[in-house]
C-alpha cells in the first residue's frame, strides 16, 4: 500500500485451514487501515467472513451468480477467463471485473492455461466496458504493452515477489505505468 498498490489478493491453492483464515483476517484489517482493497481468491465464504472487499473467482469456482447472491451487491467479484468464449460469457455475468490470461507464460500455477497473448485483451476490450485485469506473466518490462492492448489493470505476482525490494519495485512499476 505504501508503494501505491491499491488491491491485494490472498491466493492460496491448497487446503484452506484456520491459519489461512487468520491470515485473511489480519490482511483485511491491515490493508483496510492502509486504505487498500483486499480480495480473497476462490473463496466467497472466507471473503465475507473476514470482511474482505471481494472475491476473485476462477472457472472452476463458485459460479459468479451464486457468489453475488451470497455476497450481495456491495462486494467486488472478479472472474478469470482464458479464451474469447469465456470472456464473452463473463460480459453478461454479475462480475465487477474480468481477468484475462495468462497473457504471457507463467510459473505461479501448477497447470496453467494456454498463453492467450495481448490480442485477446484487445478483442475482449471491444466487447465490454467492464474493467479488464491482465493476469499471467506480467512484469515491469511487459506491463505497458498490456495496458496499451486495452487492459485497465495488471495483476503481478512473480515479478514483485522475486524483487530484492518489493516495495521499491512496486513503486517503480506503478510510476512507469502512470506515465503511459
Amino acid at each position: 500500500m505504501r508503494a501505491g498498490v491499491k488491491v491485494v489478493q490472498f491466493r492460496h491453492k491448497g487446503e484452506f485451514r484456520r491459519v489461512h483464515f487468520e491470515q485473511c483476517l489480519m490482511l483485511a484489517r491491515r490493508i483496510h487501515e492502509l486504505g487498500g482493497r483486499f480480495l480473497v481468491n476462490d473463496r466467497a465464504d472466507i471473503a465475507k467472513l473476514c470482511e474482505a472487499d471481494g472475491v476473485h473467482l476462477g472457472q472452476e469456482d463458485l459460479p459468479p451468480e451464486k457468489a453475488r447472491q451470497f455476497l450481495g451487491e456491495g462486494m467486488v467479484i472478479g472472474y478469470s477467463t482464458h479464451n474469447l468464449e469465456q470472456a464473452q460469457a463473463a460480459c453478461g455475468l454479475p462480475v465487477d471485473y474480468i481477468a484475462v490470461g495468462p497473457i504471457f507464460p507463467t510459473s505461479t500455477k501448477e497447470n496453467p492455461d494456454p498463453v492467450v497473448g495481448l490480442e485477446l485483451i484487445t478483442k475482449i476490450r471491444s466487447l465490454t466496458t467492464k474493467p479488464l485485469v491482465a493476469i499471467g506473466g506480467i512484469t515491469m518490462e511487459n506491463s505497458r504493452a498490456v495496458l496499451e492492448a486495452g487492459a485497465d489493470a495488471v495483476a503481478v505476482i512473480r515479478d514483485l515477489l522475486t524483487a530484492h525490494d518489493i516495495e521499491a519495485h512496486a513503486r517503480e512499476m506503478l510510476t512507469a505505468l502512470k506515465q503511459q
